[in-house]
């Protein structure tokens, strides 16, 4: 069963609209609802005076209808009286503001005033709900770490407490850190602080930690409230909801807790990569899954409102995005939310029925994808199959964030990249851990990969050595997991597999302009750094933004930069090793060459299109002996099946409307 629903707040609406929106979720082909997110104030009107009876009463109607409930903890957003019991519960910012009321998700997460109300609002629901059979799973809080960041002395004292679990004594930590740098040595315990706005740059390795220390401190909120629900039954189903490469918390550490993996997903429709975009979220919450069903829990119908222009989806995205998410791995796609809200923040956020009620082409596209989720039966053990991984590690996206780096560029620009790259050329793609198997795949991209542990280099060279294909790119192999750069080069522990060392990154200037020879004479004579073109046996590759020197040390020249700064440095570097092969980039291709060494590079390893020569627009995914084909451009398209049998032996080419499905049934592998 495919689960198809959405946020419900019935607290905004009077008794008459909640009896209509019942049954109006029955036609539209819901079967799933969340409750209470933001329903503290309701649940608990007053410090330990609970009000459930209208809770009841909503889960009964709504079972009446065939519709389960995913119970919210409502511990997102606080009610207005727990800030009597806490003169300090709103948040401190880093310039040591304390932030006001009035939002959600205020709060300082340190508060004990917080921490004890919100385990007993929850208490009391898995005391009420946690073995009702109605309540199919539980969502505790919501998109955690979402609002920015306390620095108040509370946290800085939890964050002592983490950084003594971790170090054990001073000398430790003083070295971690590298506090001999500007005179920084630490004398004390209480001498350390959060990384708040200070007179300079800050200590690199102290934000690191700080960002594992604050995932951790919300990780152990969303323990607690799991455990209580799980002490009543321990096979409640319980997660939160996540929101793609969020840069805030190690979704990896946070996926393993859970029973199942929710995503909160938002495409740009004025994006023409959205559904690219889409890709990456849905990709990624299938691999934090590690098997575990996933779930889209949240999406927009039509338009948001938190964007500065917030177009609504063309006629038929809804659909095809959601079906996207079903074709790669989803067990449900839910909508934020049911009914529009006609007050506060959110009002122009769209919703499966909006201002006008439940009238229009978008009410009618609601009610088609709720009539084709039911007739679709795909089981959790019908996944998406990958060849290809690229690596994740939160850990060193913040080391990049925190280092000070050559470039400003996001820590995940380099991943976003190759991750379309391999969605344009329709190959199915996983992300990894740093701890996960590796032997299924048969090729792993390191992404700019800035933190590179011994242990991590260990098992990626196990993986080649066993016959994998890595690729690793600029910016890749610079610190260990203290924050301190690797000595002797770049890539560090990797160098010897790659080949490869790096002696100087060279991030490139975009195009600005030129003084004018005849009057700026000395300036006009002078050039920005040029490294000089990329030759290679794929042809002239395209780079821009960033590049490498380095020198070959074991590894064949794949691609040599000529007429340049760098004329004679290589550009690439492969070596053997073991059965497998490595492969290092020192530049950032360009989009036609990124395509075009990812396919060739792919291709090298046996790794090939799930539908070859596929028209343009459409995507391509297999789940198990299902085949979608997703058009997401204006064209009507006939689709080959090329190598892949159809179950009815009739069908060798599938013609699919703009931004249409057509889902084929396979032969069984």
């Amino acid at each position: 069963m495919i689960w198809y629903g959405c946020d419900y707040n019935p607290e905004q609406w009077d008794a008459a609209t909640v009896e209509q929106d019942v049954r109006l979720m029955a036609e539209a082909g819901v079967n799933l609802v969340t409750l209470a997110v933001f329903a503290w104030a309701e649940l608990e009107p007053r410090p330990e005076q609970f009000e459930l009876a209208w809770l009841d009463d909503l889960i009964g109607r709504l079972d009446d209808a065939g519709i389960a409930v995913d119970l919210a903890t409502g511990t997102a957003s606080t009610p207005t009286w727990l800030g009597d019991l806490d003169d300090d519960l709103g948040s401190v910012d880093r310039w040591g503001r304390r932030r006001a009321g009035g939002a959600r998700g205020h709060h300082c997460p340190s508060s004990p005033a917080y921490q004890l109300a919100a385990l007993r609002l929850t208490a009391a629901l898995a005391e009420r709900y946690a073995n009702d059979p109605r309540v199919v799973m539980w969502h505790s809080g919501n998109e955690y770490g979402g609002p920015e960041a306390c620095y108040c002395e509370r946290c800085g004292a939890g964050f002592i407490v983490w950084l003594k679990r971790r170090y054990d004594d001073l000398d430790a930590l003083n070295a971690a850190w590298g506090t001999a740098f500007w005179s920084l040595r630490l004398g004390r315990w209480e001498h350390v602080e959060p990384p708040r706005a200070t007179s300079d740059l800050h200590n690199p390795a102290q934000v690191l930690d700080w960002n594992r220390f604050r995932s951790d401190l919300l990780l152990e909120q969303f323990t607690a409230e799991r455990d209580l629900i799980k002490a009543v039954n321990p096979d409640a189903r319980v997660m939160t909801n996540f929101m793609g490469l969020f840069p805030e918390l190690d979704y990896w550490s946070w996926a393993r807790e859970e029973d199942l993996v929710t995503d909160d997903t938002y495409p740009d429709p004025n994006d023409p990569r959205g559904a690219q975009d889409n890709a990456l979220h849905l990709d990624l919450m299938r691999s934090l899954g590690e098997g575990k069903p996933f779930l889209v829990l949240e999406q927009a119908v039509g338009a948001v409102q938190w964007r500065d222009l917030n177009t609504p989806k063309r006629p038929g995205q809804f659909r095809l995005w959601s079906l996207q998410a079903v074709a790669r791995g989803a067990q449900g796609v839910c909508q934020f939310q049911w009914r529009a809200s006609v007050r506060g923040a959110e009002t122009f956020h769209s919703a499966m029925v909006g201002h006008a009620g439940p009238t229009g082409p978008r009410w009618d596209e609601v009610v088609r994808l709720g009539a084709e989720l039911e007739t679709l039966d795909l089981a959790n053990d019908e996944r998406v199959h990958a060849d290809v991984a690229i690596l994740l590690d939160w850990n060193s996206s913040w080391a990049r964030r925190a280092a000070h780096t050559p470039d400003d560029a996001a820590p995940d620009a380099e991943l976003r990249r190759w991750h379309a790259a391999f969605f344009e050329l329709g190959i199915p793609t996983d992300f990894v851990s740093v701890d996960s198997d590796l032997s299924g795949y048969r090729v792993l991209v390191l992404p700019s990969h800035f933190l590179v542990s011994r242990a991590t280099a260990e098992r990626i060279e196990r993986f080649v050595d066993q016959g994998g294909h890595v690729v690793g790119t600029y910016l890749t192999g610079v610190v260990d997991d203290t924050q301190g750069v690797h000595a002797g080069g770049y890539p560090g522990p990797l160098g010897e597999l790659f080949g490869v060392r790096v002696l100087e990154h060279w991030p490139l200037p975009t195009a600005t302009a030129s003084p004018v020879p005849g009057v700026a004479r000395i300036s006009g004579a002078v050039r920005a750094p040029f490294p000089g073109p990329v030759e290679s046996h794929w042809g002239t590759l395209g780079y821009a933004r960033f590049a490498e020197l380095v020198e070959a040390r074991g590894g064949d020249a794949l691609a040599t930069f000529v007429d340049g700064d760098l004329a004679g440095a290589p550009a690439v570097v492969a070596r053997r090793h073991g059965a497998g092969r490595a492969t290092y980039l020192a530049v950032s291709l360009e989009e036609e060459s990124l395509l075009a060494v990812a396919g060739a590079l792919a291709a090298d390893a046996g790794v090939r299109p799930t539908v070859l020569d596929l028209p343009a627009g459409v995507e391509a995914v297999r789940r198990g002996d299902r085949l979608f084909l997703l058009n997401h451009g204006d064209e009507i398209r006939v689709v080959g099946l090329g190598t892949l049998s159809a179950a009815d032996p009739e069908v060798t080419e599938v013609r699919v409307g703009p931004r249409d499905v057509r889902v084929v049934g396979l032969v069984p592998h």
